[in-house]
């Protein structure tokens, strides 16, 4: 069948993005979609560098890192993140998906891809991302209710003493909002001599010292960082960050990265101005907490569910796809931009609206935004 995709009729054309705010359709509205969590896509400072890279390197690199586009500049780049993360050593990756998607075989397959024999755990409420590169590792996935660290110690337990284990997570979790216990998941994972492997892209920017994420708390000598640059930071790409040994099997096995194009040099300086600026941003950090709680504290005395939501990602689960569009509809007539979030993507039932809360948001829209649910409610 032939594909046109110029025919496609994408929903939500942008046309203009400003801080908290997007045009759709010639309209103007509060966008509370957003990833762009400390607002930093449109930072003058990081635009600034990325043309002066545009001027240095072009738009392009046309070849893969390990062929002929691994700038100098780009290991510059792993090292200050490494440092910032606290971390021996750091990849940066193309797109989060491509990067959780191969790097989870790269880990527990050889070098050649042919499968090992190791045991994964996984939270059940991952994101897609995860769920798929577990299923091209073509190993036996046990998955552990959701946060549940009784359930996951009984699977391990359970588990094969002497077969190398993974337990994977969010560690705050993109549709829910809700956060791992990092302590003593740390704890088990010693325990039972297992890699942790920690998703850090919602908490990176905002959580943790100078926002080194959630995972910056403390350290695990088989511990697996990964993240993207997407969200908090404003731009594009992923990264991981482990040990030496960890790094140098996944330059020498990890297909998302050995056969893709490197990003181009305006994206690798974003990147690297945002790092730079990172450290800086513990106003924008408060406000995005403050602002959080405000919320959280207001739509739970309006008697919405919340489900576990302890951040900057709340969830109005609504229990039905139905009424998860009659709400999308009426915010945004009433100038809010949301998305209603339905299965599969959620599972029946749990169908919800998914608020994101950024730095540049004010208190008052905020208010605004619960009086009109007030009027629904």
């Amino acid at each position: 069948m032939k594909r046109q995709l110029q025919n496609v009729n994408f929903e939500n054309r942008i046309k203009e993005k400003n801080y908290d705010s997007i045009i759709v359709s010639g309209k103007k509205l509060f966008n509370f979609s957003s990833n762009d969590y400390l607002s930093l896509s449109k930072n003058k400072k990081l635009i600034s560098e990325s043309k002066k890279w545009i001027d240095l390197f072009g738009v392009g690199l046309s070849s893969s890192r390990l062929i002929s586009g691994n700038l100098e500049k780009i290991s510059e780049i792993e090292c200050l993140l490494s440092k910032f993360l606290g971390r021996e050593k750091s990849l940066i990756f193309s797109g989060g998906f491509l990067m959780n998607s191969t790097l989870i075989p790269a880990l527990t397959n050889n070098n050649v891809g042919q499968r090992n024999d190791v045991q994964i755990f996984s939270d059940k409420l991952n994101h897609a991302s995860i769920n798929y590169g577990c299923y091209l590792t073509r190993q036996k996935i046990a998955r552990y209710n959701h946060l549940d660290l009784n359930h996951l110690e009984f699977l391990l337990k359970k588990s094969e003493k002497k077969k190398p284990k993974f337990i994977i997570t969010e560690t705050i979790f993109s549709m829910d909002g809700d956060t791992i216990d990092i302590e003593n998941l740390r704890f088990i994972a010693k325990k039972f001599n297992a890699f942790l492997y920690l998703d850090e892209a919602h908490s990176l920017g905002i959580y943790g010292k100078k926002g080194a994420g959630i995972s910056s708390s403390g350290k695990y000598e088989k511990e697996i960082i990964v993240g993207t640059f997407g969200k908090s930071f404003g731009c594009f790409g992923s990264f991981v960050s482990a040990s030496r040994k960890v790094i140098e099997k996944i330059v020498n096995s990890c297909s998302g990265l050995i056969y893709t194009t490197a990003l181009p040099p305006a994206v690798y300086a974003s990147i690297f101005a945002a790092l730079k600026l990172m450290p800086s941003l513990n106003s924008e950090r408060k406000k995005i907490l403050e602002n959080s709680k405000f919320l959280r504290t207001n739509l739970s005395d309006l008697s919405i569910d919340l489900g576990y939501s302890d951040s900057h990602i709340i969830p109005l689960i609504l229990k039905s796809e139905k009424m998860c569009l009659k709400l999308k509809k009426y915010l945004e007539t009433n100038g809010y931009f949301v998305k209603a979030i339905t299965s599969p993507t959620v599972m029946k039932g749990k169908e919800r609206i998914r608020l994101s809360v950024t730095a540049t948001m004010k208190r008052k829209k905020l208010g605004q935004f619960l009086e009109i649910l007030k009027n629904l409610i």
